[in-house]
C-alpha cells in the first residue's frame, strides 16, 4: 500500500472517481425532482421486492445502489467518504476492471438478499442506497490489510480492521428510519466474502493463510500424517507379534492377535 495514500486519503482511481461523479450526479437530480414533481427515480429504480417479482423489475437488484435518501445527507456522505477511501486502494490492489465486477456484484447481492428475505416472509419497504457494496468494499479492505493504519477522517489514526467497524456502525445507523434495510447491508457484506474467496480472477490476489487451495493443501498433509503415523504404529505391533511368533510359535498369538496381523498384513504391507 506504499504509496496509494497521501496526507489525508487515498488519490482517486479512474472507477472510484466515476462512481462519486456518478452517485453524485443521480443525487442532484433525485434532490431536484424532490423539489419539484417528486421522486420518482426512487418508484422506478429503488428495489421494491414485490416490483420486481411481480412486474419483473429486475434491473432494480442493481439500481437501486445508485439512489440515496434526499432526507439524509449523512448516508451519502458517509457512503462516498467509505467508497473514496476503500475503494481507491482496491482498485489499485485488483485493477480497474475487477474492482468494478466486486463492486457491483457486492451491490447486487445487496439487492439480492433483501429480496430473497422478502419472499419467504422478511417484507420491507423499497431499498436505497449504496451500502450493499460499500459493506462489500469494507470487507474486502480488513480481509487483506487488517492492521493497516489509516487516519480516520483525516486526523484519528486507526487500524483498518476498526475502521471497518466503526464505518459499517455509522453506515447502519445512519440509515436508520429511512428507505435504507440492514439487510442490504448484510447481503453485500456475504456478496463481498464471496467474491472474494471464490472468483477465480481475484484468487491469485488473496493472502496465503485466507486462501481455500492453501487450507485443502494442509488438511491433505495432516491425512498424510496421521496416515504415515498409523502405519508406524501397526509396523510396531507387528514387529512385536513377529518377535513372539519366532520366539514361542504361531499357537502362541491370541485370537485378537491373528486377526490384527492378517489385517494389516493385507492392508498394508501389500501397498509397499
Amino acid at each position: 500500500m506504499t504509496g496509494i495514500y497521501n496526507r489525508i486519503g487515498p488519490e482517486l482511481t479512474p472507477v472510484v472517481r466515476t462512481l462519486l461523479i456518478l452517485n453524485g450526479s443521480i443525487f442532484a437530480v433525485q434532490l431536484l425532482l424532490s423539489w419539484t414533481v417528486g421522486d420518482y427515480l426512487t418508484i422506478y429504480f429503488g428495489m421494491t421486492s414485490d416490483m420486481v417479482t411481480h412486474r419483473f423489475f429486475i434491473w432494480q437488484l442493481l439500481t437501486y445502489a445508485f439512489l440515496h435518501s434526499v432526507q439524509n445527507f449523512f448516508h451519502i456522505l458517509f457512503n462516498m467518504f467509505s467508497l473514496w477511501m476503500f475503494g481507491s486502494v482496491l482498485e489499485n490492489y485488483w485493477g480497474s476492471r475487477n474492482f468494478l465486477k466486486f463492486y457491483l456484484f457486492s451491490c447486487f447481492m445487496g439487492g439480492f438478499f433483501p429480496w430473497i428475505l422478502h419472499n419467504v416472509g422478511f417484507h420491507q419497504g423499497t431499498i436505497i442506497g449504496a451500502s450493499g457494496g460499500i459493506y462489500g468494499l469494507l470487507i474486502a479492505f480488513a480481509l487483506i490489510w487488517p492492521n493497516q493504519e489509516l487516519l480516520f477522517m483525516g486526523f484519528f489514526p486507526l487500524k483498518a480492521k476498526y475502521m471497518v467497524v466503526i464505518l459499517m456502525l455509522i453506515i447502519a445507523f445512519s440509515g436508520s428510519g429511512s428507505n435504507i434495510a440492514h439487510m442490504a447491508h448484510l447481503g453485500g457484506a456475504i456478496g463481498g466474502a464471496l467474491y472474494f474467496f471464490y472468483y477465480n480472477k481475484l484468487k491469485s490476489k488473496i493472502p496465503p493463510s485466507l486462501s481455500l487451495s492453501r487450507y485443502l493443501q494442509k488438511r491433505k498433509m495432516k491425512k498424510w500424517q496421521e496416515e504415515m503415523n498409523r502405519k508406524i504404529h501397526v509396523r510396531e505391533e507387528v514387529d512385536h507379534l513377529l518377535d513372539k511368533i519366532s520366539k514361542s510359535g504361531m499357537n502362541s498369538l491370541s485370537r485378537k492377535e491373528k486377526k490384527f496381523l492378517k489385517e494389516a498384513s493385507s492392508k498394508y504391507y501389500s501397498e509397499d
